[in-house]
């Protein structure tokens, strides 16, 4: 008898442990609203719930404009803001603990129109809480790869559109 109480108990600590897995979609629905105040926190609800449905995730934004999320994975997402800015977040994992835990969600945002990209900003780091970290975080080699990929596709993309304009 106790071997199964133990077995249940395991199996329910596991559950649980399972349960409180941070994913993109969680620290989105969490995020505050000052940190992307282009979209309220209804408008992240549509998005995940949209996209879960896999039905067109389309709002109406703060400004009366259209945001579209295109992508949602357990560690990313991709919002196409509107017709000249998507903006990227990305759960990385650290080195290092940040606010007790190993992985931060880095935001970034990028300029164009089309295959045109005018600027990728900086990304910006918070930890799962929504603090804003003033420096770069340590992130693993992966996580570094990861970011470091992302970014570099969008130069890639503007070295190909100078290309094209210059011909």
């Amino acid at each position: 008898m106790k071997q199964i109480l133990f077995t249940l108990l395991l199996a329910a600590t596991s559950l649980s442990a399972a349960a409180d897995t941070l994913t993109v979609a969680k620290l989105f629905r969490a995020m505050p609203d000052s940190i992307i105040p282009y979209l309220s926190r209804n408008n992240r609800l549509d998005f995940i719930d949209f996209m879960e449905s896999k039905m067109k995730a389309e709002v109406t934004n703060s400004f009366g404009g259209k945001s579209q999320m295109t992508a949602l994975g357990p560690d990313s997402l991709v919002i196409r803001m509107n017709e000249s800015c998507t903006l990227v977040m990305l759960l990385l994992d650290t080195t290092d603990d940040v606010d007790s835990c190993r992985q931060v969600i880095a935001v970034v945002r990028t300029l164009g129109i089309g295959s045109d990209v005018r600027a990728t900003d900086p990304p910006q780091y918070f930890s799962a809480a929504w603090r804003r970290l003033e420096s770069e975080p340590v992130l693993t080699d992966l996580s570094r790869k990861r970011l470091l990929g992302h970014i570099k596709d969008k130069n890639i993309l503007k070295i190909i559109a100078d290309k094209l304009n210059k011909h």
